[in-house]
Parts: structure tokens; C-alpha cells; sequence
């Protein structure tokens, strides 16, 4: 879907001779692997829209839990760049649509789950499922160097910036029947998603490092 949505706006820009100038770019960032259009409005003010994407694997642990995990990055981001005195410097602000969590499965130790020092079989547990998600829009704040779109041609880009993406939300759940033992389950995987979100809640603030290539039309 984000594809579409760019190759929309790439036609829309091509169609449009409003625009003083108009670039695409490939970016590698902390929020993964992606493109992005921008698009001259003023002088010194430059639009931008892009998309990231990413997954990775990971392990960790929270308790005498361990995890296996998977890591999924994927947003959009829509930014207003203010080129200051024309220039390359520019002072960065916009929202990002940030659909980044964590998908987590807790693993067996010796056929049983330790959850806040009481053990459970892993029949009676099933498997241990857990989902890290983030404020679905986040708004960003940064600055960087790169060409505007009016300077025709190749051009190297970086940003550096801040995405204020809220606590991370955890929650946690089981697929077990509970083998005559629901209700301490129960308790006990409820004390450990909010162990888990006390463990993450310090992470509200997600730095993003970005480096791109461009080419301006």
C-alpha cells in the first residue's frame, strides 16, 4: 500500500508544473530500509513524503522469561524541511505514521514456564505470545544537510532528528487452557506485561539517523 501511495504522488508531481522542482531518493535510516519524494514549495521550504520498512530477528528477556522475537519497522512520515538562508542546512518538523512493534513468543526451559517465580507446564501454558506497539501517529522533529529540489541533479543527503513515539505499549497473552491452573496464569501474566511496560516505558523518544542518495528533476 505505501508503494502505491508514492507512486501516486510521484505521478502527481510529475503532472504538476507548480512545483519549481521535484526529487525522488533511497535512504537507509533507523527506521529501516526506504524512499521518498520531495517536493520545492518556496525558496527554502521543501516538502517531503517517504515510507520505511525493515524486519530483524532478536532475542531477550524480562524476568525468567526468555524471548524470541521479531522486530518490524514500517511507517510513513510526511516533513516540512525550512532551508535556512537557502542553503543546505535545514531545520526539519512534521507526523509520522509509526506502525513499529515487536512481536515476542516466550520460550520453554526444560518444558516449563517460570513466570514470577511460579512454574507452569508448557501444556498448561500453550505458547506465550506478546506484542510491543507504538502511538500510531508520531510527530518528528530534526535537522539535516542536503540540495533542494530547484538544484537539479544528483545530491547526497542526512538527517538527524528525533521521533516522539510515546511509551511502548505491551500486552501479553496465552493460548494454553490452563490445565486447572487459569486463574494463576492469569495473575501472573498480567504481572508480567506490566513488568514488561515498566521496563519499556523510558522509551519514548526514537532517534532517527538517516543517510540517502537523490536525484532532482
Amino acid at each position: 500500500m505505501k508503494k502505491q501511495i508514492l507512486c501516486a504522488a510521484v505521478m502527481a508531481a510529475v503532472s504538476v508544473p507548480a512545483f519549481a522542482g521535484t526529487d525522488v531518493e533511497a535512504h537507509v535510516s533507523t527506521l529501516g530500509l526506504g524512499l521518498g519524494m520531495g517536493f520545492q514549495t518556496t525558496d527554502t521550504i521543501v516538502a517531503r513524503i517517504g515510507f520505511n520498512e525493515f524486519n530483524k530477528s532478536f532475542s531477550t528477556s524480562s524476568g525468567s522469561l526468555n524471548y524470541d522475537g521479531k522486530l518490524k519497522l514500517s511507517s510513513l512520515d510526511a516533513l516540512l524541511d525550512w532551508h535556512l538562508f537557502g542553503g543546505a542546512t535545514h531545520l526539519t518538523a512534521g507526523i509520522m505514521s509509526n506502525n513499529n512493534k515487536f512481536n515476542l513468543t516466550a520460550t520453554p526451559t526444560g518444558g516449563s514456564y517460570t513466570i514470577n517465580g511460579q512454574s507452569f507446564t508448557a501444556a498448561q501454558v500453550g505458547t506465550l505470545n506478546g506484542e510491543v506497539a507504538f502511538n500510531s501517529a508520531a510527530p518528528y522533529l530534526g535537522f539535516g544537510w542536503n540540495s533542494q529540489p530547484k538544484n537539479k541533479g544528483l545530491s547526497f543527503k542526512s538527517d538527524f532528528g528525533v521521533m516522539f513515539q510515546g511509551s511502548p505499549k505491551a500486552t501479553l497473552s496465552y493460548t494454553g487452557n490452563g490445565g486447572g491452573n487459569a486463574s494463576q496464569i492469569n495473575s501472573q501474566v498480567a504481572v508480567e506485561q506490566a513488568n514488561l511496560n515498566d521496563k519499556l516505558k523510558n522509551f519514548k523518544y526514537y532517534p532517527v539517523i538517516s543517510v540517502a542518495v537523490g536525484y532532482a528533476f
